[in-house]
């Protein structure tokens, strides 16, 4: 049961910007940090967080909004430990790839601004924007936390990437500025692609929603500290290799691929 406070009534309700701090300071007063998280035993970890969801029902949170909320007011374990609690308590589970793929799909052909002919003309802020918005949906759609989405240079042949600690995907800046129509195919085909990777890391280390469980336990053994590690090195053509055959490169390549066939982009 969560503990009535006075006023409470009025932290209900949002504005145009978002959640209010009033709002804000009355779920962080459940936070807990790292260090002291690990010392709760699991009744406890389980009757807090409890609690935290009492509260965004008392604040009329969405359920689309509470994780993304909970990773705003809490620690990183105790947000982790959220999401698990909140994902088993609603019994979330992400749909099927094909449903996946026709819902992201859907959403990139009705976006004006990622349709070749618009995207040439933006300037690369106006890009970044227009990701980000995507990435934004796409994460919705496959249940877990939407990523930043950064432009920035990076090497050559590098079309960008997921970074599993900070929790972002970067984008070339460089190929993001080009205007030919490969290059503008491969820019939203790694939208997509390390995308996929963010849900297989989400399932992996935070929660499982996916509907087929071998394959989270496969990309969990491509992952570091899984059973085989994850090869990273593809300065050789053999390692190259190695790293296309890793179970979460197959995933991620095939999954974009059927996106793109969807909207006519491979053809």
């Amino acid at each position: 049961m969560v503990e009535d406070i006075e006023g409470v009534e009025s932290l209900s309700g949002t504005t145009q910007e978002g959640f209010c701090s009033s709002q804000l300071d009355y779920l962080s007063e459940l936070n807990v940090s790292d260090m002291d998280w690990g010392e709760l035993s699991e009744t406890q970890q389980t009757f807090t967080l409890s609690a935290i969801d009492g509260r965004m029902d008392e604040l009329d949170i969405p359920l689309k909004n509470r994780s993304e909320i909970a990773r705003e007011v809490l620690s990183d374990d105790m947000a982790d430990a959220f999401d698990s609690y909140f994902l088993e308590t609603y019994n979330i589970e992400a749909p099927q790839d094909h449903i996946q793929i026709e819902q992201i799909s859907e959403i990139l052909s009705d976006c004006e601004e990622i349709k070749y002919e618009n995207w040439v003309t933006l300037e690369l802020s106006e890009k970044e924007s227009v990701l980000n918005s995507l990435e934004e949906r796409i994460a919705e759609i496959e249940c877990r936390p939407a990523c930043p989405i950064r432009l920035l240079p990076l090497e050559e042949r590098q079309w960008g990437g997921y970074n599993p600690v900070t929790k972002d995907i970067t984008i070339n800046s460089d190929y993001a500025e080009l205007s030919d129509h490969h290059t503008y195919k491969e820019v939203v085909d790694t939208l997509i692609h390390e995308g996929r990777h963010a849900y297989q890391d989400y399932n992996v280390n935070v929660a499982e929603i996916h509907p087929r469980h071998s394959e989270v336990v496969s990309w969990a053994e491509t992952m570091e500290g899984g059973k085989w590690g994850y090869w990273g090195d593809c300065s050789t053509l053999l390692g190259q290799r190695l790293y296309d055959q890793q179970s979460i490169e197959i995933d991620a390549r095939n999954f974009a691929r059927d996106v793109l066939d969807k909207l006519n982009l491979n053809a």
